[in-house]
């Protein structure tokens, strides 16, 4: 039963966090290095064992010791069934160095054979720069190629070689990325792609092809992305041919060109892109569009004049970075509706050269909501015209402009003056070694537009200095975020309508600087709320907490911190304005102190020591108006007497114990998961029981994941027996308690509200067996449980007043029977399934609930979704289960669109393949026929990205009409713009 809610009670080892599987790995390596054994890989054989034993300690084990999980080749274990395996083939051969001549032929034998058998191979990278010539390297890499014959699995081909040529063509099949930066014969490279008709990426590291690239086109009619260096002083007119590649939609040139020569090439890429279109107009579908070239990069070398307008010919290319030869002929250029993303390199030299590095962002006007609203009056008029003039201005007002180039101190004010007036600068990039001038910032403070600022942690003071002053104009913000970000932090400023978020980001150690250079931060006007994210500083943030209270009138209403350490909770407590505090304290000093704020009404604590809240508690009872309406506490169990305290806070209507078990569907938050560190209180780690003769002492600890495990991991884990006395206090209203408990004392809880109070309780999260006594809450409009029985649904039935319902059903029982009676339910609008995927039955049954506002569930199948488009308010839908789509899968959205008028979001947690380019952009396309946008919900829709990584890579995505959200774990730390995500080489 605890377990249900995400509890457990015994320990089993693959459920020992890293710092214990840390302190195994270095015990037995300790015992394998005191073996007298020579062999190296004998003399370690346990540890080999060990850490290979599942695939969490191998994770875990490459994490704690890279350099020996090389040395024992551990990667060798997995040969036979990893679906992903690296070859660097200087290691091998150095290993195979160390082995007699017969040992070396009967590894060698067993390393082929563990490929051959390996069914599950999907992605080989094979890494071979020798630094000297030797002809059994040679050798070794023929030999491997060779075991991959009749690899039907495998689809990424990865090979990067310095010195050999690629002399044969392996026999692989199947391949859809193909990446070769090996030197090589046209006609190798054109028999790879004749033998992998299903090629979709095709990625060429070496400029020394010997032949002609255009001969692989016949054979390459599903590429969609080609990336190649041009040969050196090559007339490119030999690259012509390839604008008849059929789908290609993003064309990637490196190197340098005979200046004028790639005209045809981008000539032949517009006639087709027109061809497209006409088409498209004559009402053959979509797709034909979809799959053009939208993405061209050519970073390292000039683009003459006539290249450029050849260029921008293209009517379906949405993003474009060159190096102009004249960039005086960029406001003469043609650009059409659809080129919303234009990056200028003034010097290719610098392309990947970062320091003294300018990067200046410009953007043009939002499409307006008149002009929005064009797509929907269109079609619902049936005006040829207004259809024409709506798919016209799409995209016509949201050209951006990135220029790139050396900084020198004219750079900035020169790119100002040089603007049209339909362009405003949202952001610049600038890596100095040294702080700017007054000069420049002054010309950065005087920009009222300027939103987000890069620059290097050296510049990190006068950055603040140019968003303090530029602020200090700017009368009407509400909705606009303004960012500095450096290499290890980043700033945020979020405006609201009445108040401003300020939000410190932490992601990497930065030492030698203060963190007092945060605390002008503090006068920005109206900051109601500070979020500080992330603990790898160096230096407290006493001074930041002390620029507020310091403050003329304390305003500051909110703050959330992962940890505060005793100084910054001291002085913290001075802010008497504040209402909301989320934060962590792993030192019990000054925590009796939170008392004094005595404007405080919601306290959540991620982790606490324990049995340290008890005075806090009994000050806060003793008030006369105590403040405090809602009380969370996550990590750290409470102890008896802290229950005995904690039941006299007569203010408090919600109270919630412990965290919810993260369900396997939703999106990983989880936080940094190397070279992390946490503070720590030697006495305070320790339970109370065993604490009284230590010393209160700050020590700093690393560790690889786990922080607020490794502070509670030593506390006691008894379950207080006195929590019925929770049930006396007089207003509580809403009871959530997820920890690990005995079930006897959490059935007289409950029992104790049944009996005395049963009409105050409104909402209700445990895993309790005792429906009787739920059903005894007839108030009660949410609740949260675990289904056990199926008697417990005449109980669930009692409850009338239920607004929401939320079952997690461990032991997968079929819940037909419980949805059925569901209907005599009049409120029921939310209504969520865990761990259960519905099958027929229960979807029958549950379309009859035609009030449900909101939805998750999981899906036994995938077409079972169209069975819910009967529940016409819909307004939340949400499915967990696993699904991958089709080649030819159905885009079931359009249906919910057009039955759901009232449908704002649905999130597809798990479902793979589904949200691809083409699919997002006729969804918008739906959107913008059939969803009046002043009248209608923006649509916002979660999930998995199949075929793209940036929103600058949708032709159409519009955030007026919908809005797209991945809940995938590909995220860098710290949130990008798609301004920053280059094209991808």
């Amino acid at each position: 039963m605890n377990k249900d809610f995400g509890f457990s009670g015994t320990k089993k080892i693959n459920n020992l966090n890293f710092y214990c599987l840390n302190e195994i790995f270095r015990q037995i390596e300790i015992n394998c290095a005191a073996s007298d054994s020579k062999d190296y890989l004998l003399k370690y054989i346990d540890l080999i064992h060990f850490t290979t034993s599942c695939e969490r300690f191998t994770k875990v084990f490459k994490e704690w010791s890279p350099d020996l999980y090389q040395k024992l080749c551990i990667q060798n274990i997995f040969l036979n069934s990893s679906p992903r395996i690296e070859i660097d083939f200087s290691n091998l051969h150095a290993h195979m160095q160390k082995l007699s001549v017969k040992e070396k032929k009967i590894f060698w034998t067993d390393y082929l054979n563990n490929i051959k058998e390996n069914e599950q191979l999907e992605s080989l990278k094979l890494i071979y720069e020798p630094t000297r010539y030797y002809r059994e390297h040679l050798d070794l890499f023929e030999d491997l190629i060779k075991s991959l014959k009749n690899k039907t699995k495998l689809r990424e081909l990865i090979v990067k070689v310095k010195g050999y040529r690629f002399e044969s063509v392996p026999e692989i099949r199947h391949l859809e990325v193909l990446q070769l930066d090996v030197p090589m014969d046209a006609n190798i490279l054109r028999q790879f792609c004749e033998s992998n008709p299903n090629l979709r990426k095709l990625k060429l590291g070496s400029n020394h092809l010997y032949g002609r690239l255009s001969d692989i086109v016949p054979y390459c009619n599903q590429l969609e992305y080609l990336s190649f260096p041009m040969k050196l002083g090559v007339d490119a007119a030999e690259y012509a041919a390839l604008a008849q590649l059929p789908i290609l939609q993003e064309l990637i040139l490196f190197g340098e060109h005979q200046e004028g020569s790639l005209v045809k090439l981008f000539q032949g890429l517009a006639e087709k892109q027109i061809g497209a279109m006409g088409i498209y107009q004559k009402g053959m579908q979509e797709i034909s569009l979809l799959k053009q070239v939208r993405r061209i990069c050519i970073p390292e070398t000039y683009v003459s004049t006539d290249e450029a307008f050849a260029l921008v010919s293209n009517p379906l290319l949405v993003s474009l970075k060159c190096c102009l030869r004249d960039v005086s002929i960029y406001p003469d250029l043609p650009l059409n509706g659809n080129l919303t993303d234009i990056c200028l390199i003034k010097d290719p030299r610098i392309y990947d050269y970062e320091m003294d590095r300018l990067r200046v962002t410009l953007r043009g006007n939002r499409i307006s909501n008149e002009e929005a609203d064009a797509f929907y009056q269109s079609w619902k008029s049936k005006d040829s015209e207004l259809e024409l003039k709506a798919l016209n201005q799409d995209y016509g007002h949201v050209h951006r402009l990135r220029i790139e180039g050396k900084y020198e101190t004219t750079t900035l004010s020169s790119v100002i003056s040089s603007l049209s007036f339909l362009y405003f600068i949202e952001k610049i990039v600038l890596y100095k070694n040294d702080p700017i001038s007054e000069e420049e910032i002054a010309t950065m403070a005087a920009i009222p537009t300027l939103t987000t600022i890069r620059c290097s942690f050296r510049q990190i003071q006068n950055m603040i200095v140019v968003k303090l002053r530029q602020l200090e104009s700017i009368t009407e913000a509400a909705r606009r975020v303004d960012r500095i970000r450096t290499e290890f932090f980043e700033i945020r400023l979020i405006h609201g309508h009445e108040s401003v978020t300020l939000s410190l980001d932490f992601f990497e150690k930065a030492y030698g600087f203060n963190a007092r250079i945060f605390a002008p931060l503090a006068n920005v006007r109206n900051i109601q709320r500070l979020v500080i994210k992330g603990i790898s500083i160096n230096g407290s943030l006493v001074a930041l907490i002390k620029s507020f209270t310091s403050l003329e009138m304390h305003i500051l209403q909110e703050l959330e911190a992962e940890f505060l350490d005793p100084e910054e909770l001291a002085e913290m407590v001075q802010i008497r304005s504040l209402r909301i505090l989320k934060c962590g304290f792993f030192c019990s000093r000054n925590i009796d102190k939170l008392a004094a704020l005595s404007q405080l009404e919601t306290l959540i604590l991620t982790v606490h020591p324990q049995g340290s809240l008890r005075k806090f508690f009994k000050i806060l009872a003793s008030k006369e108006v105590p403040m405090l309406k809602s009380l969370i506490i996550q990590r750290t169990k409470l102890v008896s007497k802290e229950i005995v305290e904690l039941a006299g806070l007569r203010s408090l209507e919600r109270l919630q114990l412990g965290l919810p078990k993260v369900q396997n569907w939703s999106q990983s938050v989880s936080g940094k998961t190397e070279n992390d560190g946490i503070n720590y209180c030697q006495k305070c780690r320790l339970p109370p029981s065993s604490s009284s003769y230590v010393d209160h002492q700050i020590h700093f600890h690393t560790l690889t994941s786990g922080q607020f495990v490794f502070l509670t991991e030593l506390y006691d884990s008894l379950t207080p027996v006195n929590l019925e006395l929770l049930g006396n206090l007089p207003n509580l209203q809403e009871l959530s308690i997820y920890f690990d408990y005995k079930a006897q004392a959490v059935e007289n809880l409950l029992r104790t509200f049944a009996l005395k109070s049963p009409q105050k309780l409104q909402k209700l999260s445990f895993s309790s067996q005792d429906f009787r006594l739920i059903g005894i809450l007839e108030d009660l409009q949410s609740l949260e449980c675990v289904f056990y029985h199926m008697k417990d649904i005449e109980c669930i039935a009692l409850l009338g007043n239920l607004t929401e319902l939320q079952i997690n059903n461990p032991l997968d029982i079929s819940l037909w029977e419980l949805i059925k009676e569901l209907k005599i339910l009049p409120n029921l609008q939310c209504l969520l399934f865990n761990d259960t995927d519905l099958v027929f039955f229960d979807l029958v049954e549950l379309t009859n609930l035609k009030r449900l506002k909101r939805l998750r569930l999981g899906l036994a199948v995938k077409t079972f979704v169209f069975m819910l488009i009967q529940l016409k308010n819909l307004e939340v839908l949400e499915i967990t289960s696993t699904h991958y789509a089709t080649i030819d899968e159905s885009n079931f959205i359009y249906s919910f669109l057009v039955s759901c008028p009232n449908l704002r979001s649905i999130s597809l947690y798990r479902y793979y393949g589904f949200i691809t380019q083409a699919y997002v952009n006729g969804i918008i396309n739906h959107c913008k026929i059939f969803r009046n946008p002043n009248k209608d919900p923006l649509f916002k829709l979660r999930g998995i990205w199949s075929d793209f990584t940036s929103l600058s890579q949708l032709c159409k995505y519009n955030e007026e009409f919908m809005e797209l959200v991945r809940v995938d774990n590909t995220y860098q730390h710290g949130e990008e713009s798609d301004e920053d995500c280059d094209i991808a080489t």
